[in-house]
Formats: structure tokens, C-alpha cells, sequence
């Protein structure tokens, strides 16, 4: 998809997007150096306008080397390669339903739009929590002291039970000589029931190894939930045995659901919120006559008459009603019917008897109008099961007081833990019996408080038993206590931010007064939300600074790279450093760095702040040297240069001429000003002063016009910053247009980025947006930091761009402008 995921429906993007597209049938290999392929680009509007651009002739690399280098990264390809599998899993099984007779009308019932759903006792799936007997303040204290201490941190992305040994332990720090009855497990303040084998005599030998339930996370920010073990001076909780009467069930399955939730398009115009801005594919008429998903079943239960409940979530993407016609296995099952950019649940009762084991196709027509444009969320269906294990596992939901036989284990050692209540877990016995197809347990489920009412129950054997994604030895902090503090706070990643990199700026500024705090961003989230990655953790954090500490916080600096891809769904790779905050604005969701720092909402940051977008430690290397090269450098800037866009709108369009004279006048008191009027001059002549400008060296580089994530219109590009060769004669770039900020992106490298990054010169630092913005406010804070920038040469830019925010009253304006930079770096001028 283009554009239209970033700006929407109507509003131009005048540039700046590049498109790219992995032939997987390759070109034809022939005799000669060199083989072409022409392709053609067709782009498709939301009104369904068709525009054919082309041919574009692409020439194959000679040589192997060229060509492994020119395909995508590992990660992106083995998306590739699932998405072609399930695409052929798909035609296969659209040619085995070819001889299903089509049933419609009738058998599919719509239970309710809305998102719960309660169908029957067994459908209620207790969902591991944390309990309320805690306030969320008491729970952050008891957070506070474990990452004070000595702790293991056991990290863990997916659900299940898990077991980590004695040896594995003492690796990561837990002290070899600690009793294993005073062993506690956290988990978001809560103390969690475990069970720890062997601590025969009250050892914890290398025999010996802790067991608990465990679950994942699924935020916009991370999968993976922290576990604490500490070692206390008091008895834990632990696992309870139980072995309760039970009477034999006479049902013969339960209610499982299955859930398939992609992630395969970003949308930052889709404005919903504090929501997930990824989804599933799209189901629009102009993409094929259909969409297909595949849901995969195992053991279903052929004999039960209830039926099983299908949950679709869509999200509207046009502004027209959405008519969506939803079909299984080619059995009709009903319609969707919504508004506008809305998101809706529909659940359906369908008969049993449709669904097929192993593979189930589940189809999403479009209407024929081509502006109606949805996309999945998720799909759910929940269906009968019978009571056999599905590669040696089961999780399942029963009610108190039943015995229950669950057979298809391939082995003996077959256990079976309550987890209805994750603090209190208990391990029901049960009795293992060898049959033909394997072995079977029979255990009752334990009824004892809160009632009989209904358990939820994971059976296992040992091979189904995890081990956490990471081992890891907490570092104590104690950041949230009250201290003397710090006025200038670095916010670092350790994959980024080495030591030897970024001590150059630290010593810099340490030497000029200040007193430097280094802060790893992961003890950030270990103080301040219970170890998971999170932005409001750095918000929270940065907050207690200002009220806790008694040197207050004079400048933040985040170093790192940030992207709207924490999670790498989309398999670019891990860059997200130091994260930003995605806000949504007018016309999209977009960074807002300030939002860190704007502790009472205003839009305006209390606390100047700046970012260093650097995704290596070499990257980082450059852009510190940069800065400091810049502060220690007795040079003179005494020059200015003042950009005006070309009007793309005729008359209609901003005057960007008269706003530029306007900012000149302002600089010709202290410095020499240069002025280039993109109209007047034409493009090449424009843009050849303009660079010729920059690599003189100038204190002040300003546009005022038309832009994109890469460009000023054709004046300057992210390709030409590595070409800059100023020197360490750096210029603050101050970029009145709109997405040069753009900074999180995955698929471009911003404007403001690329200046930062430049080698051999471009900027020390840039003043930008990741929004798209009206020219007039603009240039209300344009102005407002020049005068600041004259008011005195001891301004920092940071401090000055703070102040210049306060002049609108345009949120959009005041969230969106992003410093790359050092914000306590002073201009030369």
C-alpha cells in the first residue's frame, strides 16, 4: 500500500515516499552480464480512480554477491516466505470446498456487535491477572524495592509453564546458598505461587530447579512480561497438591477458541487513540474479490449439538458505510454492517458441523464500492474440543467438583495445574493411564474457594515445559527516591549508548557545570512499569525527577533511534532504542517527544528536551562528535540562510516568500543573511545555492515551504546530507514545512535524521516536525524562536525551542516539532 496509510483520503503528500516491491520469481537468468525486467506501477485512489505509471526497466545484478545484497533482511524474508505458504494453504483449500455445497440463510445466528461475549459457563476463560487487593500504589512501592535489590529477572513472551534451574539461577546472580523456602516470584507488584523441586534439607542444589505459570504480554510496546525472584527472609508462596473428590463429567469437550490477530499494516491517519495502529489485511473489492483467512482446529468434537461462536473485529478505514459479508468453509455466515472510521465486534453462532479439522477457511467479501475500505482485527472462533491434548498440552475450562479424563499424551509424565487464580495456583493429581493412542490422566478439579464455579487448567507433559526467553541479574536502582538528583538527564539504550561513544558529550557537559545522569531506559521500566517496555514509564519517571529530586532536571536527551514499530512486526529489524510517543493529531498519529516532559497536557514540554537518532554505537559516535567538535570550535557563524519553497496551489497556496523576508529582517541585526526564493530562481539554481550555502557553513539554515519525510521540495533531499561537507562549520536546521521529523519511520530515513547522521558535515542539531501542520502556525513559532535564539547568546536552542511553542495555540504544532540535537547546545552566531 502507498501513501494513503500515512495522510488518508484527500490530503497530498507532496513527496518524500519511496515504494518498494521483492519479485519473488526473480528475473530470468541469461548468458549476457546484465538481465532487465519492465515493470509497471499502478496506484489506486480511495475513490477507485485507476493511474498506470511506467515502464520502469530494472536490470539484475551480475553476480551472486550483488544480488544476496540487494534482497531484503532475514526477518522480513521469512515473513515472506509464511505469507506465500499460507497463500497456497489458502488455494488448496478453496479446491477442496469447491464440492461443499453452499448453506445459506438460516444456520448462522448474530449474537451481539459488541466484544463480550458469555454464551455459556464454559465459554468464561479466566484469564491469568494480578489481583485488586493491592492499589496500583502499592503495588509500584513493592515494585520499587525489588528493583533495589538483588533480583533474577525472568523474562517471558508466551504462555505456559515454565521451569528454570538451580545452576541457571546462580548464573544470573541468585545467590547458590539461598534457602529455597524464602524464594519469592513477582509479577506487576503481585506475588505469584511456584513450586520448587528437590530443596532436599533446605538446599537449593544444582539438582534442583522453581516451576510456575506464566504469561506473555500483547501491548503496542512489547510481548514479554518480567518475572521477579528474590531472595527473601520469609516463607513464599508455593504450589499447592490437591486431590479433591470429584463425579465424572458427562460432557465430552469444552469451549476452545483460537484466535488469529495479524499485524501486517501500519496506518498512522487512522485516528483512534491510545489503540494498536497495526492490522490485518484489508478486504476492499480493488485487492481481489475476497479476502481469506485460515484458522486451524484440532480435535473437534463431532457429536455435540451446540453450536461453535465466531467473533470477527474490523476496523472501517473510509468514511462510507462498511458492508462486509462473512462466509466459513463457504458456509454463509452472515453480514457486518458499520460506519466510518469505527471499529466493530460481531459474533455469530455457527453450526459445528461446518468446520473441518486441521484447516478452516474463513472469507471476508467486500461490497462493490471501491471507497469501502476495511480491515481485519481479529478473528476468534470458539469451538468444541474434545478432551485430548493437542501436541502433548491442553489448556482448558472446567467447573469445580467434575473429574475429567483428558487422553493424547504421548508420554507418562503427564501433570495438570489449576491456574484459574495465578497467585494461588494448585497441582491437581491425577491418575495416568496407558491406552493405545498414548496416555490419559483423570483428575477432578479442585472446588475449593471461591466455589465450585468455573477453573481454568493447563495439562502438560515434560516436554511442553518452557524455559523463559531470557535469564537475566537485575542491577539494583533506586531512581523514584528522592535525592539530591541531577540537571541533566542522558536516557540511554546499552545497545547504542556505549560508554566510549557517548562519554565525550557526558564529559563536555559535566566540565561546563552540569551534573550528568546517565539512565538506562530498561531501569527505567524495572522502577517504573514493572519491568515491561512502556512510554509512560519515562514519562513517570521524569515526573518523580522533578518532584522528588532537588536538583531538578535542566535538559533531557534521549539517545537512541525510535520507530512506530516497537514490536517489529513488520521484520525491518529491532531499532526502537529509546521509544517515542505515537499521538494522534488532526490528520495522523505521529511522534511527539515532548509529550515525555509536558507533565500538565498543555502540549508545551516543561523540560527541554532533544534527541540523538542514532541506531549504532558508530552512528552515535558521529553525531556526538559532531556536537562537541561544534562547542569547542572557536569559529565563526556569522551567517544565516532563509529558503523559500515553490507554491504548488497557485494564489491559493501560503505566502512562503514574505514569511522568509520577514524571518531575514529579524537575523540581519547579528548576522549576514542569505535569501533564496525557489520561485524566482528555479529549482536547479535554487538548489545549487542552497547546498553551495550549507557547505560554506552558517549558523542558521531556514526553510519555509512545501516538504516531505525526505525533502524540501527539490531543493534538498536525505540523500544529499552525506554529501555536505561543512565541516565542523555545523548549522542548526530549522524546518518550517511538514513530516521532516519524521524520525520513526521504517521505510525512509527523515530529513532530520539524515542531517544528524551526515559524516563529513550537515547539522548539529534540527528543529522539525513529525506532523502535518497549517504554514501559519508555523510560522508563529518560526519567529518566536528566532527572537529567542538573538535574545542572548546564552540561550540554549532547547530552551529557546520550548519557549517558542508557547506563541500557539495549535496542539498539533506544539506536540509535532521534535528537537534532534543536544538541546543544551548554545548557537554560534
Amino acid at each position: 500500500m502507498g501513501s494513503m496509510w500515512l495522510t488518508g483520503k484527500g490530503t497530498p503528500l507532496n513527496g518524500g515516499r519511496s515504494y518498494t516491491w521483492w519479485d519473488t520469481s526473480g528475473l530470468s537468468t541469461q548468458s549476457s552480464s546484465l538481465s532487465t525486467v519492465k515493470y509497471w506501477l499502478e496506484d489506486i485512489d480511495l475513490s477507485g480512480k485507476r493511474t498506470l505509471h511506467g515502464p520502469v526497466e530494472v536490470v539484475q545484478p551480475a553476480n551472486e554477491a550483488q544480488l544476496i545484497a540487494s534482497k531484503p533482511s532475514k526477518e522480513f524474508a521469512k515473513k515472506l516466505d509464511a505469507k506465500y505458504e499460507d497463500f497456497w494453504k489458502i488455494e488448496d483449500l478453496r479446491e477442496k470446498l469447491r464440492d461443499v455445497p453452499l448453506k445459506i440463510g438460516g444456520s448462522a445466528r448474530l449474537l451481539t456487535k459488541t466484544t463480550k461475549l458469555s454464551p455459556s459457563p464454559r465459554a468464561l476463560v479466566a484469564k491469568p491477572a494480578v489481583s485488586e487487593e493491592l492499589t496500583a500504589t502499592e503495588r509500584m512501592k513493592r515494585q520499587w524495592s525489588l528493583a533495589a535489590k538483588p533480583a533474577v529477572k525472568l523474562l517471558v513472551k508466551e504462555e505456559g509453564w515454565y521451569r528454570v534451574t538451580q545452576p541457571e539461577l546462580v548464573v544470573a546472580g541468585l545467590d547458590p546458598n539461598c534457602k529455597p523456602q524464602y524464594l519469592k516470584l513477582f509479577v506487576d507488584g503481585e506475588q505469584q505461587a511456584i513450586l520448587v523441586t528437590g530443596a532436599r534439607d533446605g538446599r537449593f542444589d544444582p539438582a534442583d530447579a522453581i516451576e510456575f505459570y506464566a504469561t506473555g504480554l500483547d501491548t503496542q510496546f512489547t510481548d514479554t512480561r518480567v518475572y521477579w525472584l528474590v531472595n527473601t527472609s520469609s516463607a513464599g508462596k508455593r504450589v499447592r497438591a490437591v486431590n479433591d473428590p470429584g463425579v465424572p463429567t458427562a460432557s465430552t469437550s469444552y469451549l476452545h477458541t483460537v484466535e488469529r490477530k495479524d499485524r501486517v499494516y501500519y496506518l498512522a491517519d487512522l485516528l483512534n487513540g491510545e489503540e494498536d495502529n497495526f492490522f490485518g489485511l484489508e478486504i476492499w473489492n480493488v485487492s481481489g474479490p475476497q479476502t481469506d483467512q485460515i484458522l486451524t482446529l484440532s480435535h473437534l468434537d463431532t457429536d455435540v449439538t451446540p453450536n461453535a461462536i465466531l467473533e470477527v473485529t474490523l476496523q472501517g478505514y473510509t468514511l462510507v458505510p462498511h458492508l462486509v459479508n462473512i462466509l466459513v468453509n463457504g458456509n454463509e455466515v452472515g453480514e457486518v454492517a458499520f460506519d466510518g472510521w469505527s471499529k466493530t465486534t460481531a459474533s455469530f453462532e455457527i453450526p459445528q458441523s461446518w468446520l473441518r479439522e486441521d484447516d478452516n477457511l474463513v472469507t471476508f467479501v467486500p461490497p462493490d464500492d471501491e471507497t469501502d475500505v476495511t480491515l481485519i482485527v481479529s478473528i476468534k472462533l470458539s469451538y468444541w474440543h474434545t478432551f485430548t491434548a493437542d501436541d502433548d498440552a491442553l489448556k482448558l475450562i472446567a467447573t469445580g467438583g467434575e473429574e475429567i479424563s483428558i487422553s493424547g499424551f504421548t508420554g507418562s509424565n503427564i501433570r495438570v495445574i489449576d491456574i484459574t487464580d495465578p497467585e494461588n495456583s494448585r497441582e491437581a493429581l491425577g491418575t495416568v493411564v496407558a491406552k493405545d493412542d498414548g496416555y490419559s490422566v483423570t483428575f477432578s478439579v479442585t472446588f475449593n474457594v471461591p466455589g465450585t464455579g468455573v477453573k481454568t487448567l493447563v495439562a502438560f507433559t515434560d516436554q511442553r515445559v518452557k524455559t523463559p526467553s531470557q535469564i537475566v541479574d537485575n542491577l539494583p536502582t533506586e531512581w523514584h527516591l528522592k535525592q539530591e538528583g541531577y540537571n541533566y538527564v542522558m536516557i540511554v539504550h546499552g545497545d547504542v549508548a556505549k560508554d566510549r561513544k557517548l562519554y565525550p558529550l557526558r564529559r563536555y557537559r559535566e566540565r561546563h557545570g552540569f551534573t550528568v545522569a546517565r539512565v538506562n531506559v530498561e531501569d527505567i521500566y524495572d522502577e517504573f512499569s514493572f519491568g515491561a517496555k512502556d512510554t509512560r514509564a519515562l514519562k513517570d519517571f521524569l515526573k518523580r525527577a522533578m518532584n522528588q529530586w532537588v536538583k531538578k532536571p535542566r535538559y533531557v536527551l534521549l539517545v537512541g533511534d525510535a520507530t512506530f514499530d516497537p514490536r517489529d512486526f513488520l521484520g525491518m529489524g529491532q531499532v526502537d532504542f529509546v521509544p517515542t510517543k505515537i499521538v494522534q493529531t488532526t490528520y495522523l498519529e505521529t511522534a511527539s517527544d515532548d509529550w515525555f516532559v509536558d507533565f500538565d497536557n498543555d502540549g508545551l514540554p516543561n523540560i527541554p528536551i532533544g534527541r540523538l537518532p542514532a541506531r549504532t554505537p558508530d552512528e552515535l559516535g558521529t553525531i556526538v562528535s559532531k556536537i562537541v567538535t561544534y562547542e569547542k570550535s572557536e569559529e565563526e557563524l556569522s551567517g544565516a540562510l532563509v529558503v523559500a519553497g515553490k507554491k504548488l496551489y497557485g494564489a491559493d497556496d501560503y505566502d512562503f516568500e514574505t514569511a522568509v523576508h520577514e524571518i531575514g529582517t529579524m537575523l540581519e541585526g547579528n548576522m549576514t543573511v542569505g535569501e533564496i526564493l525557489q520561485d524566482q530562481l528555479g529549482d536547479g539554481p535554487a538548489r545549487t545555492a542552497l547546498l553551495d550555502g550549507v557547505n560554506q557553513g552558517l549558523s542558521i539554515v531556514n526553510f519555509v515551504g512545501h516538504g516531505s519525510n525526505e525533502i524540501w521540495q527539490s531543493l534538498l533531499s536525505s540523500d544529499d546530507a552525506p554529501a555536505l561537507t561543512n565541516g565542523s562549520k555545523l548549522s542548526f536546521f530549522i524546518s518550517m514545512t511538514c513530516l521532516n521529523g519524521f524520525f520513526h519511520d521504517l521505510w525512509t530515513e527523515s530529513l532530520a535524521e539524515a542531517l544528524m547522521r551526515a559524516e563529513q558535515g550537515g547539522a548539529v542539531a534540527v528543529w522539525a516536525s513529525s506532523g502535518l501542520t497549517f504554514p501559519d502556525q508555523q510560522h508563529l513559532i518560526n519567529e518566536e524562536l528566532v527572537r529567542q535564539l538573538l535574545s542572548s547568546k546564552k540561550i540554549t536552542i532547547g530552551q529557546a525551542a520550548a519557549r517558542a511553542k508557547a506563541v500557539t495555540t495549535d496542539q498539533d504544532v506544539r506536540r509535532t516539532w521534535i528537537l534532534f540535537g543536544d538541546p543544551a547546545t548554545r548557537l554560534k552566531y
